[in-house]
């Protein structure tokens, strides 16, 4: 089995008070990434935050630029920020277009969300659907935008997945020549969310099924809470990879760890299944991607 690669969420929206150490500053985010890179990530996500409320601000460029060339100065660690949902195509990634002309402060990387989703809305109680919610749209005009874009200003991409039928339009961007080789795939499996297959090897098996056969794939289990233990093994045995950190998993046995615990965690699960992990550069030969340059 190919080496198994961690990719630490930093923060995305969880607060403070749901665990003291989630990263909100540049300084923060930073110190988190570089300290996440040690202990064995490859790749790391985050959102640039509100230094007083915690809030995401989808688009502060000068956030991302501050980050990105603080954890340049000490780590080649791969980045990739996050997007706003509700805005035109073109403004939803203008934080990497704009980041793209500087070589310390761009992004190498982008996840680029296939397809729509209704999100559920949840009792934060039981877990139980409370009826209500929200759709997260992505058009097939939308995506092709993405790619195009991205490929013109050399940002090597990846895809999330939140249903099967997304892995089908892979297929499709295939037919267009716009999808890299191999394809790094994100399979976001939740279990109080209600899309997309089952958060179990049977559900894992069903994105698998449904992926292209002609063109190697790499995937990475994304799932929240609790269920990061199982999910994360079952990853680790059957040949994937996973994602953690505070951002999905902001509380785990009732105790509020750290980013850097949470990939310790991720390393000693790729050891029980037998799986070495990645180093960086390591990671950039299987994703194909370049090489890094300071």
């Amino acid at each position: 089995m190919e080496k198994f690669m961690i990719e630490a969420a930093l923060n995305e929206s969880t607060t403070k008070d749901m665990n003291p150490h989630v990263p909100y500053t540049p300084e923060e985010i930073a110190r988190d990434a570089i300290a996440c890179a040690e202990a064995g990530a490859v790749i790391v996500h985050y959102h640039p935050r509100d230094l007083r409320t915690g809030k995401t601000l989808f688009d502060a460029t000068e956030l991302y630029a501050e980050v990105n060339r603080l954890v340049r100065k000490e780590s080649d660690v791969i980045l990739y920020p996050t997007y706003p949902q509700d805005l035109p195509r073109d403004q939803r990634i203008a934080h990497i277009v704009k980041l793209s002309k500087d070589p310390k402060a761009r992004f190498e990387m982008a996840t680029l969300d296939l397809g729509s989703t209704n999100f559920a809305t949840n009792d934060p109680g039981t877990g139980t659907f409370t009826g209500g919610g929200n759709s997260y749209i992505n058009t097939h005009e939308d995506t092709i935008y993405f790619m195009k874009t991205m490929k013109d200003l050399n940002v090597w991409f990846n895809f999330g997945l939140r249903d099967i039928g997304h892995m089908r339009h892979i297929h499709a961007y295939q037919q267009l020549g716009l999808v890299p080789n191999p394809v790094v795939v994100k399979l976001f499996m939740w279990e109080h969310s209600y899309f997309g297959p089952t958060p179990d090897a049977r559900g894992i098996l069903a994105y698998l099924d449904a992926a292209p056969k002609d063109t190697p794939l790499h995937w990475f289990l994304t799932t929240k809470r609790e269920a990061i233990r199982p999910l994360s093994m079952l990853a680790a045995a059957m040949g994937g990879h996973v994602r953690t950190g505070l951002g999905d998993v902001p509380t785990l046995d009732g105790k509020t760890p750290t980013n850097v615990e949470l990939v310790r965690m991720a390393v000693e699960t790729a050891h029980m299944a037998g799986r070495e992990v990645a180093t960086i550069a390591e990671a950039r030969r299987i994703m194909k991607m370049p090489e890094f340059r300071r």
